[in-house]
């Protein structure tokens, strides 16, 4: 069990809106392909295509490609500023072609961080490694490697609460029910990526992301029970 401490609670609400799309032939629009087309029509909000000279915060927009599901979340200040946007996209388009939305299914929430236990699966590729941290992790046993990607879920978690202005005063802690590692294409590399199921005791709203690129649908999470 990998624990750390943050500082002290200033709030505890997540407000969501989630966008689920349905366009025909969706298969041909991957989450950067929808980050792309979005991100070039709302080019003057700088949320909506992560390119600014901003140092790195946490994406308050990030484009999701769960199965046969493509979605775009928005938090906080920009739970609203997406649902509004939204209302005019009527179309999607790639190199492959212009795709028609035939409806859009709007959520609006807002989401209480609780101290429970709760467990998840990502649900979408998560990028826990970096350069700094990724020849430690492959020196690292069996037992040693569980505990280090434990200790990053506690992280990547304290880096989100954090970028959505969540301070909560009690520790966080994780537990890796099981993980296995692959490879996937990200930022024109391969990057060693991982599945897992985990119990974290900080209650998140599904679809949310943790760890790197986000923004792209990567560290998509889902509760399980």
């Amino acid at each position: 069990m990998s624990t750390e401490k943050a500082v002290q609670q200033s709030a505890d609400v997540i407000k969501v809106c989630r966008v689920k799309l349905n366009v025909p032939d969706q298969n041909y629009i991957s989450s950067v392909k929808l980050r792309g087309f979005l991100g070039s029509l709302f080019v003057d909000d700088a949320e909506f295509h992560h390119h600014s000279e901003r140092s790195y915060h946490y994406p308050l927009i990030q484009y999701k490609r769960v199965k046969d599901d493509l979605m775009i979340l928005g938090f906080q200040d920009y739970a609203k500023i997406l649902m509004t946007k939204m209302s005019v996209v009527d179309n999607i388009s790639t190199r492959l072609g212009s795709f028609r939305v035939h409806s859009q299914e709007l959520d609006l929430s807002t989401w209480h961080v609780r101290n429970v236990s709760c467990c998840y699966d990502f649900v979408t590729p998560w990028l826990a490694l970096n350069e700094a941290n990724y020849s430690e992790f492959k020196y690292c046993d069996g037992t040693e490697q569980k505990a280090f990607l434990e200790k990053i879920i506690v992280g990547n978690t304290l880096s989100c609460l954090k970028g959505l202005g969540i301070f909560v005063d009690y520790r966080i802690e994780s537990f890796i029910v099981s993980f296995s590692s692959f490879c996937v294409g990200a930022h024109g590399n391969s990057f060693e990526a991982f599945t897992a199921r985990f119990f974290l005791n900080v209650d998140l709203p599904d679809f949310i992301g943790l760890g790197k690129s986000v923004s792209k649908g990567f560290g998509t999470i889902r509760r399980t029970l």
